[in-house]
């Protein structure tokens, strides 16, 4: 069976269609959705082949129909949506999200058909620009900031922008001469050097705003790596609550596993058992150690510090001086 490429607002629609509806006659369907009968089949084929990370049994989208092929079955029911079980409406956020990680696939007509991922590519322009919220648009270019990002990083280009942090919920201006973009857990990343700290930094594309291009980027050398060789290295296990999830962004954990109640399983690499101690107690209202005696430490640790402080409070503090008269 040769390719069948269906635009992806179609393929959104028609799954939430049948999860509604349950067994359906492909006629009718295609009439419902304002299609032709052979453009409804194009779309399912193409839906078989779509699913969850792993992409095995019960990751893709599961079909039904009432013939051995489904070209020729008269009723199809989706048996499994893989979660579209509703029609999408992608936010600002979403969309520049998922046109930056689409745009690493363009001139990359051996992966993609490139007359396709461009028209997806500008509906995803068009959807980030209806909102003002991370997709702006330049005044002096007419480009949004995703563009601006994606070129920069392809034609090696650096970039001035504000940047907020959640965590502090504070915005900063940052020059970065990027060197590559990456897609993880639903949001997309520049990583590159920030020119204020001379340092490797990670920042999430979402929370930029006033992209500029500053000129030819600078030279930024190696990106580090985990050396996963290194036997010095240790690993502890911790937990981040769901709430807390937004810690991911700003340290990296070498590895997380979602629990099925959003709480996060994640691994602390260290050197230095000392260090250790010191980031548990600093993050100890995100991060709780899995070791019940490394908790017990962390736990007398900050019980000293609360009692070093009150050990230098004046003895008279809080009282009322008396009166003279």
């Amino acid at each position: 069976m040769s390719p069948r490429s269906v635009p992806l607002a179609t393929l959104l629609s028609v799954v939430p269609y049948f999860h509604s509806r349950g067994a359906v006659p492909v006629a009718e369907a295609a009439r419902d959705l304002g299609l032709k009968d052979s453009q409804l089949r194009d779309a399912l084929w193409q839906l078989w082949s779509c699913g969850l990370p792993g992409y095995g049994p019960g990751d893709l989208i599961d079909l039904a129909f009432s013939a051995e092929d489904l070209d020729e079955a008269e009723l199809v029911e989706v048996t499994f949506t893989a979660g579209i079980d509703r029609p999408v409406r992608l936010t600002a956020a979403e969309a520049v999200t998922l046109e930056t990680g689409l745009a690493v696939f363009l001139d990359r007509p051996e992966v993609v058909d490139q007359a396709a991922l461009r028209d997806l590519l500008g509906t995803l322009r068009a959807a980030a620009g209806g909102d003002a919220t991370p997709a702006r648009v330049d005044s002096g270019t007419g480009h949004s900031d995703a563009d601006l990002v994606r070129t920069a990083v392809r034609s090696g280009r650096a970039l001035r922008f504000v940047y907020h942090s959640a965590s502090s919920d504070s915005s900063t201006i940052r020059v970065v001469d990027p060197a590559r973009l990456s897609v993880a857990d639903g949001h997309s990343y520049i990583h590159g050097v920030d020119r204020g700290s001379g340092a490797w930094r990670t920042f999430r594309t979402d929370r930029m705003s006033r992209v500029e291009d500053m000129g030819p980027r600078r030279a930024v050398g190696p990106e580090p790596q985990d050396d996963d060789d290194n036997r010095d290295r240790l690993i502890e296990r911790a937990v981040v609550p769901a709430a807390g999830a937004w810690f991911l962004d700003e340290f990296g954990f070498h590895s997380v596993r979602r629990r099925p109640d959003g709480d996060l399983d994640v691994e602390i690499a260290y050197f230095d058992r000392a260090w250790l101690v010191r980031f548990l107690l600093g993050h100890a209202d995100v991060v709780t150690p899995v070791d019940p005696e490394l908790a017990r430490v962390v736990a007398e640790r900050a019980v000293a510090g609360l009692a070093a402080y009150a050990d230098s409070t004046p003895d008279h503090a809080g009282e009322v001086p008396a009166s003279n008269s």
